[in-house]
């Protein structure tokens, strides 16, 4: 199901715009993250609520984009397993392609032990292992020799991506996730929610999208797009404990919205 219908298009012809170059306060590629599950049917309340404070990005006149990630983890999934444990300064890496513009990055983010993000990324191209670039970048940042890393897991989604300059803050907004095995099978389309994420400097609840969730009853909610593949593709050969208060909230908002697409293939 494509949710990207007239009316969501048109609330969204409503935001002011920006490009990426416009982004010097609220790129925030160190930052602390709070992220909800929020059921599909809140997205055109949440984007009429947002449009005074926030812009929208648009890139060649559009302004949803199409998103494919590859992940990386070690034969083991220490990185999977690492975010299981609940450890901090972990990492995970990924290859993320912009399919709107064809432009690809590795990316390394790295959670510390004070609980912020950090997101390192550098352009690659298809071969991404073949590159000696890549290599260096992935052992400048995690000691790991790139050749100990294989694809565990590939996805995408659509987003909208919001900033406000002045706070700042972005927020971002994901639908219409999928997930496929590395080897292209096994693919499963997550429908009836979406994801957003609020990046900020610090945690702030002065937000005006954090002080509209109370009043629709939401709250954070833990949330991994990595883990989450990982389960739902594994889940009968890994460890997954951590993750199923939010497999069964995804449950929960999917049956509401009555689809069954969560757990088919």
């Amino acid at each position: 199901m494509n949710i990207i219908n007239h009316n969501i298009e048109q609330l969204l012809s409503n935001f002011d715009s920006h490009n990426l170059d416009d982004l010097h306060h609220a790129n925030l590629q160190d930052r602390v993250d709070s992220k909800f599950i929020l059921p599909l049917a809140f997205l055109p309340i949440l984007l009429k609520a947002a449009r005074n404070y926030y812009s929208v990005l648009e890139i060649n006149g559009k302004r949803t984009s199409n998103y494919f990630n590859q992940y990386f983890d070690t034969q083991e999934m220490n990185f999977y397993k690492d975010h299981h444990n609940g450890k901090l300064n972990r990492f995970k890496v990924r290859k993320r392609t912009y399919l709107d513009t064809q432009t690809q990055y590795l990316e390394v983010k790295f959670k510390n032990n004070h609980k912020r993000t950090i997101k390192s990324r550098i352009r690659c191209s298809n071969n991404v292992q073949s590159d000696d670039n890549n290599h260096s970048f992935i052992k400048q940042h995690l000691g790991y020799d790139f050749t100990q890393l294989s694809i565990s897991q590939q996805g995408g989604y659509q987003r909208i991506a919001l900033a406000n300059e002045t706070i700042p803050e972005r927020i971002t907004i994901d639908f219409n996730l999928w997930y496929q095995s590395s080897a292209g099978q096994d693919r499963l389309d997550l429908d009836g929610f979406f994801i957003v994420e609020l990046k900020q400097q610090k945690h702030s609840k002065n937000s005006p999208f954090y002080q509209l969730m109370p009043h629709h009853y939401f709250a954070p909610t833990a949330f991994s797009k990595y883990c989450i593949g990982c389960v739902l593709l594994n889940q009968h050969t890994i460890k997954y404990n951590r993750f199923k208060p939010t497999l069964m909230k995804l449950s929960t908002i999917s049956q509401s919205n009555q689809h069954t697409a969560l757990w088919s293939h």
